[in-house]
C-alpha cells in the first residue's frame, strides 16, 4: 500500500524538478564537437599530407529535419557550451519528471486501491 509520505514525498521531488525546470535558460538545441579541417591554404602547414588539420569546435543541430552545422568563433565557445549543456540538462529535467510522474501515478492507484470499499460490504452494516 502506498502511504502519504510516499505520495507526500514523490510530489515534493516534482515540484523541486518544475522549480529547477522553469529556471534553466538560456539553452541552444545541439551538440557540440571538436573537429580538425584543413583551410585549403596551399602554404598552410595543414596542406602537408599526413597532417589532421587545424582544430575547430563545431556545433550540430536539426532544424526541420535537416541537421546543420556551424563552425563556433573562439569568443562565443565557452557561452554556447554553457547554452547547450542548460538544454541537455533540461531535457534530462524533462525525463526525470515523466518518471516521477508515473511513479506518482502508480502510488494514487495503489492508495485509492486499498482505501476504497466494496459496495456489497459496506451496505452490509446498514
Amino acid at each position: 500500500m502506498a502511504t502519504p509520505r510516499e505520495i507526500k514525498q514523490v510530489t515534493k521531488r516534482i515540484v523541486q524538478l518544475v522549480e529547477t525546470l522553469v529556471e534553466t535558460n538560456p539553452m541552444v538545441r545541439g551538440s557540440f564537437s571538436t573537429v580538425h579541417r584543413r583551410c585549403g591554404k596551399p602554404t598552410c602547414w595543414c596542406a602537408e599530407s599526413g597532417q589532421k588539420g587545424h582544430e575547430c569546435t563545431r556545433i550540430t543541430w536539426t532544424e526541420n529535419g535537416t541537421s546543420r552545422t556551424r563552425t563556433l568563433r573562439e569568443e562565443d565557445r565557452d557561452r554556447l557550451r554553457k547554452e547547450v549543456e542548460n538544454y541537455h540538462g533540461y531535457r534530462l529535467g524533462r525525463r526525470q519528471l515523466r518518471a516521477e510522474e508515473s511513479l506518482l501515478e502508480e502510488l494514487l492507484d495503489a492508495h485509492e486501491r486499498a482505501a476504497v470499499q466494496d459496495p456489497a460490504k459496506g451496505m452490509a452494516s446498514l
